[in-house]
């Protein structure tokens, strides 16, 4: 068993790219049973972050990760709006320092 698991984090680690939250329904979904995740958190090859949210164990992921995972893992029609949008543009130099909030948008 303990070889399987090992085959099946390393599938999920190459798989998801860096930075990437990594929802606990959609793990379920894909193979990774609720028990198989207690034991990646113990095992230290996850780290919880919340309730139902998961992220490699010393990586660091900023909202592009989360918005990354609500898009490709929950199938959510959510995407940056408003100055988030303009700085992934790369126009953040017109915009007002110190703002900090990210802006989303849900259909």
């Amino acid at each position: 068993m303990t070889t399987v698991n090992r085959t099946k984090i390393n599938q999920l680690l190459q798989e998801q790219p860096l930075g990437v939250v990594l929802l606990s329904s959609w793990l379920a979904k894909q193979g990774y049973s609720i028990d198989l995740q207690k034991h990646y958190r113990k095992t230290k090859w996850l780290q919880s972050i919340g309730k139902g949210a998961h992220i490699r164990a010393d990586d660091k992921v900023g909202y592009e990760g989360a918005v990354y995972a609500l898009q490709k893992q929950s199938e959510l029609t959510i995407h940056p709006g408003g100055r988030t949008a303009l700085s992934l543009l790369g126009k953040a130099h017109y915009l007002k320092l110190g703002s900090g909030k990210v802006v989303l948008f849900l259909w």
